[in-house]
């Protein structure tokens, strides 16, 4: 449960980051965990120059996921958060999402 409502904060940031953002911290997370994330270590934190914050693994790879779903929906991102990203659209169906500008 922890992870599909993680799968929707993220979608939501995503979406209010446009796509240009949305390839840059992606592609940035996509470098960075290239020798992997510790995503059952919620305490091995990691930060972006492309988005403010703290993040655990499993943070980085639900943006890393949801960002490869908008930007490159054929792209491997090397875990199967499918269930967990179908829940999180089901969750946000209907829901007005604003751009950010």
């Amino acid at each position: 449960m922890r992870q599909r409502i993680q799968s929707a904060g993220t979608r939501v940031t995503i979406e209010k980051l446009g796509p240009e953002q949305t390839k840059a911290i992606t592609m940035e997370i996509a470098f960075l965990g290239r020798s992997g994330f510790r995503i059952n270590e919620p305490e091995k934190r990691y930060n972006l120059k492309s988005l403010k914050g703290d993040f655990s693994g499993l943070q980085l790879v639900s943006y890393m996921y949801v960002g490869l779903k908008q930007i490159a929906p054929e792209a491997d991102p090397g875990i199967d958060l499918s269930k967990e990203y179908a829940t999180a659209l089901d969750f946000l169906k209907g829901r007005d999402v604003p751009q950010q500008s």
